[in-house]
Formats: C-alpha cells, structure tokens, sequence
C-alpha cells in the first residue's frame, strides 16, 4: 500500500470501527483490520474474517460490503470529504498479527515470529501459538518443544500456514 493519509487519524479509524463493528459481528464475521493509505488516491481497507476461523467466502464479503458502505457515508462529520476507494477484503492465509485479540484468536494456530535481532542464533522462528502475555509469547516447535519468546524482541507475528 501507499504511505498512510496525515488527514485521517487514529481517533477517526476508532470512529469507523465502532459504526462498523456491529455491522460485521452480526453477520458472525471479525474486523481484522482497518488502515487508510495514499494521498493522490486514498484507500480505506477494511480487513474481515469469520470468527470460526473457517475462511470466508467471497460471497460474504460481497454481502457485507453495501452495509459497511452505508454506515461509512452516515458518519458525521465526515471523515472522508473528498474521494477515496473503499477496500473490503479476507486479512489473508498469512496475516499479520497485531493486537491481543487477534492473538486469542490465533491460539492453536501455526504462526511464524520475526525478531528485532537473533534469539539462539535465530532471526525467525516457526510453530504453534500456545499461549501469550504482555511480556511473552509461547510456542510449540516442531520439535514438540515449548519455547517462550519476549514480546518486546518481536517485530512481526504472522499466521504461517507452511508449518
């Protein structure tokens, strides 16, 4: 995506997520993400899941789209007073992890860990979310080893559907 759009803050992405919310989690969907990037051209991209963890079909987030829409032009004042193009799509077989209830979500899942900087020689590692805190995250290798990770060493934590 482009760089992220000064005249939208985080203060108006919560605004838009607390309309559409309700929208989505009615349908027994999940917002994944919401992020607003490009100035010439700017896009809104609202990422959505089932909650099941079964992957979404096409078809729901064709449905879903004309009410997420609708709440968008009914905010006041408006967030977008000018032209941009409104995204909705599936966060994707390897999204990224970013907040706590995505991680809950992701418990029981195969997940891959970037660092900042080598852990036992390591920059990345992958296995199964098993646990997480504040300060840590904990994850069954391939080796049915359980390891924790400092969260504070993690730059990115991303499903990994190759373990």
């Amino acid at each position: 995506m482009g760089q992220a759009n000064p005249k939208m803050n985080s203060k108006q992405l919560e605004i838009i997520k607390e309309r559409i919310s309700p929208i989505i989690e009615k349908r027994k969907l999940m917002l994944w993400d919401i992020s607003f990037f490009g100035a010439a051209s700017p896009v809104l991209t609202i990422l959505i899941d089932r909650q099941d963890k079964t992957p979404i079909a096409m078809n729901e987030i064709s449905e879903v789209t004309p009410f997420i829409s609708e709440a968008m032009d009914q905010i006041e004042p408006d967030p977008f007073p000018d032209h941009y193009n409104l995204d909705i799509s599936s966060p994707g077989i390897d999204r990224t992890i970013k907040s706590d209830d995505q991680l809950a979500w992701a418990v029981s899942e195969p997940v891959k860990i970037n660092f900042f900087e080598k852990i036992d020689g390591q920059k990345n590692v992958e296995g199964i979310l098993l646990d997480y805190s504040d300060s840590y995250i904990e994850l069954k290798n391939s080796a049915e080893q359980i390891e924790d990770f400092p969260r504070d060493k993690i730059t990115k934590i991303s499903l990994n559907q190759e373990v």
